[in-house]
């Protein structure tokens, strides 16, 4: 009878009674449920926030580090003796066609021991294959007409360099390869 007394007094008695105990179980849950993508998707924002970090400080050393082997190649120009052996030697210790490098900030993967390393070509019949990285390979350093030298270090006019960085990120391993020329005209 709901439009008689008795009706209206029992919704207003239902009315005062509160919140049953299912109705606050689910509101808790579904708060709790709330909470915990909150807190999810808090946690992934700072992982790739430290993500994005370790990886501007990766371009930023290999950029260091292109910068670095252009302006030695360019001062090498007009030096006496062999101009890429002139730039080898400045960048490279003991004569290697490679230099390793630490980049403050970031971690080595397990197994290595520098986070960087700066790796000459002087070998023409190198491939893109064998090297990992799109330089055009096989190519005349040199300029003498033929690709068939595996050491131009002492005629060598054109060098291919490749800077990589690998570290040990926040989501696991990481790298950066750049692949560049420096040209000793």
């Amino acid at each position: 009878m709901p439009g008689t007394a008795f009706g209206r007094t029992a919704r207003v008695r239902r009315a005062r009674r509160g919140f049953t105990l299912i109705e606050v179980a689910f509101a808790i849950t579904v708060l709790l449920v709330a909470l915990m993508s909150l807190s999810a998707a808090s946690l992934s924002m700072h992982s790739l926030r430290r993500q994005n970090r370790e990886r501007a400080v990766a371009q930023n050393a290999v950029r260091t580090v292109a910068e670095n082997v252009h302006s030695v190649a360019r001062k090498e120009i007009g030096q006496p003796g062999s101009w890429a052996q002139n730039v080898v030697g400045s960048l490279c210790p003991h004569g290697m066609l490679q230099a390793s490098f630490d980049v403050p900030g970031l971690n080595p993967q397990d197994g290595d021991a520098h986070v960087g390393t700066m790796t000459f070509v002087a070998d023409e019949t190198a491939t893109d294959a064998s090297l990992g990285v799109q330089l055009g390979m096989p190519r005349d350093l040199d300029g003498d007409g033929i690709v068939g030298s595996t050491n131009v270090l002492a005629t060598g006019r054109i060098l291919p360099v490749v800077v990589r960085i690998r570290w040990q990120g926040v989501r696991g391993n990481a790298q950066i390869v750049h692949p560049l020329f420096v040209n000793g005209y």
